[in-house]
C-alpha cells in the first residue's frame, strides 16, 4: 500500500478516522494524503469577477491552514513532525470531490468518519461514506467516531463464497500481513449444513490457489437471520476490523437498512468497516 487518503469535514465523528489513518500510514510507511472539500457558493456572474477570483484563492488558503490546524491539534502528541501532505479542494457533491482527487492522486485505501442520525439512509454509514463506497476506484476503511487504533490482530471478512471475494481477500491479506493479523473469514448459511460445508471446502481450494497467508481461519455459521448471525459472530471474534464486499444490486449495508441498524448491528457500528466495491476490486 502506497498512499493512503483521509478525507475530514472537521467534524467530531472524523477525529478517530484520523489517528486510524495516520496510524496505519506509519506501520504500513506508506504516504498520507489529507483532504477537506470546501464548497464556495456561486453568484451572477461570479465565474468572470476578479473579485471571486481573488475571494477563491483566499478560500483555498485558509482552508488549507485551518486543515493543517486540525490535523496538528488531533496529532498533537506525536513525538515526530506530521508526515501528511495536505491538500484542500472546493466543490459538490463532495463524495465526488474525493473521488476524483482518489483518481488522480492513485491512492490505494480512503479513510473516513462515519456517523450516525436520525434519518435511516444515514442510521448506519454517513451520506458521503456510502456514495464514496459505491463509486470509489479503491476500498474504503469508515471508522466510527468511537473508534481507538491499538494495531490491527484480528479481522472478519463476510463472504458469500465469490469469486471475487478471493480478490477482496488478496487486498484484506495486503493489511493483515504486516500486523500478522489473523483474518476469520466467516459465511453465514441458512441451507442445508452439507450444503454449505460443500461449498466452504470449494471456497478453501478455490482461494489457496491465490492466496498463501497461514493466518487465516474458516467459519461458517447457521441462521435464519443472517444478519442477526453475523452479529452474533462478530460479538464472539471481538475484531479490530470487519471487511466485507459490496455487490451490484445485493448489498449488505443497503439491506440492513431495512432493519433495526442499530440494534441489530450494534457491536458492527463500534467498529472500523473496510468496504470493497465488487466492479473495481478485480486486478
Amino acid at each position: 500500500m502506497n498512499t493512503i487518503l483521509y478525507a475530514t469535514d472537521y467534524s467530531e465523528n472524523s477525529i478517530a478516522a484520523l489517528h486510524f489513518a495516520y496510524a496505519l500510514s506509519k506501520e504500513l510507511n506508506a504516504e498520507l494524503m489529507a483532504l477537506h472539500v470546501f464548497d464556495l457558493p456561486l453568484t451572477l456572474a461570479s465565474t468572470i469577477s476578479y473579485t471571486y477570483s481573488r475571494r477563491e484563492v483566499r478560500a483555498f488558503g485558509d482552508h488549507r491552514e485551518k486543515l493543517i490546524a486540525f490535523c496538528n491539534e488531533h496529532l498533537r502528541n506525536e513525538n515526530e513532525p506530521l508526515a501528511i501532505t495536505w491538500k484542500v479542494d472546493e466543490g459538490k457533491p463532495v463524495s465526488e470531490v474525493i473521488i476524483k482527487n482518489a483518481k488522480e492522486l492513485e491512492v490505494n485505501l480512503i479513510v473516513v468518519g462515519t456517523r450516525g442520525g436520525s434519518r435511516i439512509k444515514e442510521v448506519f454509514l454517513g451520506s458521503t461514506t456510502s456514495a464514496l463506497i459505491n463509486s470509489a476506484p479503491c476500498p474504503i476503511l469508515a471508522i466510527p467516531e468511537d473508534a481507538d487504533f491499538h494495531g490491527i490482530r484480528k479481522m472478519v471478512y463476510a463472504t458469500d463464497f465469490e469469486g471475487t471475494d478471493i480478490f477482496a481477500i488478496e487486498k484484506t491479506v495486503e493489511l493483515a500481513e504486516p500486523f500478522e493479523a489473523d483474518i476469520h473469514l466467516v459465511h453465514v448459511s441458512t441451507k442445508p449444513r452439507h450444503t454449505s460445508e460443500d461449498q466452504m471446502e470449494w471456497f478453501r481450494n478455490m482461494l489457496r490457489h491465490k492466496v498463501t497467508y497461514e493466518n487465516i481461519q474458516f467459519e461458517l455459521r447457521f441462521g435464519d437471520d443472517v444478519f442477526l448471525t453475523l452479529q452474533e459472530y462478530v460479538d464472539e471474534i471481538a475484531p479490530d476490523l470487519v471487511a466485507m464486499l459490496e455487490r451490484e444490486g445485493h448489498s449488505l449495508i443497503k439491506s440492513l437498512r431495512h432493519r433495526d441498524l442499530v440494534k441489530r448491528m450494534k457491536s458492527e457500528g463500534h467498529l472500523p468497516l473496510l468496504s470493497y466495491h465488487k466492479k473495481n476490486v478485480v486486478v
